[in-house]
């Protein structure tokens, strides 16, 4: 049994490792900024999945201090990757759904970070069990809000691809929250639970990877309708400024970004944006980009 959660690791490894490659591959093709958050998640994963092996493998073949002073090692560089991904994963999904996020939301997810490096850091030192259980619930509570913040906007995610990764990571968080709650109640567990939750995420990114490939294939690699300036405009009065920064909100940049690529003000921005929102009826930037999905440009 001992061995088991290093094999579980090494089978992870090559599935994480098919995810970065195809997320590298992905990237080139989509027009979406928020697609270098999906690299460097797969990249962080996989970073993490061969700290977890190195340190099973540590566990399997050394005795003593040897085994003691590697322990610390794998560990310390594993918390501090997981503590990344923590926050990534939290501010990923709202880039992804086209939503902003709220300054305490951005100050909650770099809380919820230092909270999970900190309790992770006292585990390692002082092994007392209630701080293991502490990571496990912390890293639950960053699962249950991007669970909860999917569910909400649903009904607003335009991309159909999207769409099918947000309820494949639904569908995904429901059923490993067993395995969870198992890890936090029985610690014999806990060193399988990682890699086991490790796989079901990495599958479920293969899976969505594999998908969008194909769909862009397809579609002539082109993920978005192409749509034009005469063409809006005519139906919107649209600005020829306000028609750029709606091509930049559909690449997913944020006002600030957006702001440094016209070499505008962020204040600016906000007002060509409350221009766009009332020239076309919307009231935020998923009701816009639901707009000119379904709109035939």
């Amino acid at each position: 049994m001992d061995a088991v959660p290093l094999l579980l690791s090494f089978l992870a490894l090559s599935i994480v490792s098919m995810d970065l490659a195809l997320a590298i591959v992905w990237t080139r093709r989509a027009r979406y900024t928020w697609s270098w958050a999906l690299i460097a998640f797969a990249a962080s994963l996989l970073g993490a999945v061969v700290v977890f092996a190195l340190d099973q493998y540590a566990y399997l073949a050394f005795t003593g201090t040897a085994r003691r002073i590697l322990h610390y090692i794998w560990e310390g560089l594993m918390v501090a990757d997981s503590a990344f991904i923590l926050v990534l994963l939290m501010f990923a999904i709202n880039w992804i759904i086209a939503r902003p996020m709220s300054t305490p939301e951005k100050v909650g997810a770099f809380i919820m970070g230092g909270l999970y490096l900190g309790v992770s850091v006292v585990w390692i030192i002082t092994s007392i069990a209630v701080f293991s259980i502490l990571e496990y619930v912390i890293w639950t509570l960053a699962v249950v809000y991007c669970v909860l913040l999917l569910l909400h906007e649903r009904r607003n995610i335009a991309d159909a691809s999207v769409r099918y990764a947000c309820f494949t990571l639904i569908i995904i968080s429901l059923a490993m929250l067993p395995v969870v709650v198992l890890a936090i109640i029985f610690p014999s567990i806990r060193r399988m639970s990682i890699p086991v939750v490790c796989l079901a995420y990495t599958i479920a990114a293969l899976v969505f990877l594999f998908t969008a490939l194909s769909h862009q294939e397809k579609n002539g690699k082109r993920e978005q309708p192409d749509f034009s300036f005469e063409t809006i405009s005519a139906k919107f009065h649209i600005t020829e400024r306000e028609f750029e920064v709606i091509r930049l909100i559909r690449t997913g940049l944020t006002n600030k970004e957006i702001a440094a690529e016209l070499s505008i003000s962020v204040n600016t921005v906000n007002n060509h944006i409350a221009n766009i929102f009332t020239k076309t009826e919307v009231r935020s930037r998923i009701d816009l980009l639901n707009l000119l999905q379904e709109a035939s440009w």
